[in-house]
C-alpha cells in the first residue's frame, strides 16, 4: 500500500534513485581504480564492462584494463569465446559490472569444491 510517507520519499530522492547505477570509466583504466558511480539515463538498462588487456603469465596476477559504462545496447562475450580481442559483459542490476566480466556461478563453484573434497578423500584413502 502507497502512503504518503513513500511518495514523499519518491519525491526527495528525485528521479535518479530509479535509474541503473553502473561503475564507470571512459578511458581503459586499471580494474582497481574504475570506481566511478553513474546513474545511467532512461534507455540504458544495462552496465557494459570491456576488457582491453590483461597482463598474463603464471602467477596471473597482472593487471586488467578495462572500460566501464552504461549502455542501451551490450553483446556479451561468448563465455567460450577464446582469443576475442576486447570481450564486452553485460548486466543489469545496480552496481553490477564491479568486477572485469561473468562471477563464477554458483553451480561451477560447486563443482569445483565437490572435486576438490574428493580429491583429498581419495588422496588420504578415506
Amino acid at each position: 500500500q502507497l502512503t504518503v510517507w513513500h511518495l514523499l520519499l519518491l519525491l526527495e530522492v528525485g528521479p535518479d534513485a530509479l535509474s541503473l547505477r553502473c561503475f564507470t570509466c571512459t578511458k581503459p583504466t586499471d580494474l582497481a581504480n574504475c570506481l566511478t558511480i553513474a546513474n545511467c539515463s532512461e534507455g540504458e538498462g544495462t552496465c557494459k564492462t570491456t576488457v582491453h588487456s590483461v597482463d598474463s603469465g603464471y602467477p596471473f596476477f597482472g593487471n586488467i584494463t578495462v572500460t566501464k559504462s552504461c549502455s542501451e545496447v551490450c553483446v556479451p562475450a561468448e563465455p567460450d569465446g577464446i582469443g576475442e580481442n576486447h570481450p564486452d559483459y553485460c548486466c543489469s542490476t545496480d552496481l553490477c559490472n564491479v568486477g572485469a566480466g561473468q562471477p563464477a556461478s554458483t553451480t561451477s563453484s560447486a563443482v569445483v569444491v565437490t572435486a576438490a573434497v574428493a580429491s583429498g578423500l581419495l588422496w588420504t584413502r578415506l
